[in-house]
Formats: structure tokens, C-alpha cells, sequence
């Protein structure tokens, strides 16, 4: 195996842990608004503005058949949409 060879399949499983990993930082958010009811100080445009950001490259993703950009991108709408529903629920709304 060539040393560029090597190199991409070390930068595609790079791609692979980043996109299971990053999403996940959105998660004490969504935690914090589902268990405690709580969405004080979370912007409700910020997290719209994320969903469709990741909409579009969730999309962009399967038309280019990138695993990393389609597993990202689909955690990221997941999650943001849980923070969007969760801020409507317990900020907005309440």
C-alpha cells in the first residue's frame, strides 16, 4: 500500500470518529432541556438555523455516497431538532 493510500484511509476513519463524536456535543443540551425541562438561554434560531445547515449536507452526503458527511449530518438534524422541539416545549411555549 502506497504512503497516499494510507494516508486516506487513516483521514476517512478520521471522518468516521469525528462525525459519530461531534454531534454528540449537542447531547448535555438536549439532555438538559428533556430531563430538567429547562431551555433557558438556548437560541431557538441558532439550533433552526444547525438543522437545516445539516439538512442540507445530510442530503449533499447521500448524493455523494459520504459516509462520515451522512452519519454526522443525520446526529446533528437528530439532536438539533430534539433541542429545537425541546426549546418550543419548555421555552417558548411554556
Amino acid at each position: 500500500m502506497q504512503s497516499t493510500d494510507r494516508s486516506k484511509v487513516v483521514v476517512r476513519k478520521l471522518g468516521y470518529m469525528v462525525g459519530l463524536v461531534g454531534p454528540f456535543t449537542a447531547l448535555p443540551q438536549v439532555l438538559n432541556i428533556w430531563t430538567c425541562h429547562q431551555a433557558g438561554g438556548i437560541s431557538l434560531w441558532s439550533s433552526v438555523g444547525v438543522s437545516v445547515i445539516a439538512t442540507f449536507w445530510l442530503a449533499y452526503g447521500i448524493i455523494l455516497r459520504d459516509g462520515p458527511i451522512v452519519i454526522s449530518s443525520l446526529l446533528w438534524v437528530i439532536l438539533d431538532s430534539a433541542i429545537v422541539s425541546g426549546v418550543l416545549r419548555y421555552g417558548i411555549l411554556r
